[in-house]
């Protein structure tokens, strides 16, 4: 019987250790409860300057970077789903924490479940914190995972 707790979870990845943690606990909640996830990366394009010749290189380097952020979604996704987990994973262009707030409003989500590096001080304030954006603009409850130390 499918759970109404949690119908549909938003799992957010920058691929970091953090963020593998935030997955393994998103398909560990979802298995039993029948729940989809809904597994996204946002993609942040750099701001490329140059001439022609190295601006080409660098929107290629791009086109690589983005067809990889794919390739690992659906290979994470694929292994999900091999163990009978509801998975649909999507690639996003833009600010990672107002796109992630964006997706979990769009998709009616229950949850959101994000990794955290857990920096603070000095370097959360030169680097900011995609999850205590998301934790303050999310439209559903956010769960955060530190990867153990």
């Amino acid at each position: 019987m499918a759970s109404d707790v949690f119908r549909r979870i938003v799992s957010p990845t920058d691929f970091s250790e953090c963020a593998e943690e935030a997955w393994g606990l998103a398909q560990r909640l979802a298995q039993p409860l029948r729940s989809e996830i809904v597994l996204v990366h946002v993609f942040v394009e750099p701001p490329v300057y140059g001439e022609m010749p190295s601006v080409a290189a660098a929107w290629t380097a791009v086109a690589e970077a983005e067809a990889w952020v794919v390739k690992e979604l659906e290979r994470w996704a694929g292994e999900a789903k091999t163990r009978g987990i509801t998975v649909r994973p999507v690639m996003l262009r833009g600010s990672p924490s107002t796109k992630i707030v964006e997706l979990a409003a769009d998709e009616h989500a229950d949850v959101v479940i994000i990794g955290t590096h857990g920096r603070g001080g000095l370097s959360r304030a030169l680097l900011g914190s995609v999850a205590d954006r998301v934790i303050r603009t999310a439209p559903c409850p956010v769960l955060t995972v530190r990867r153990p130390e």
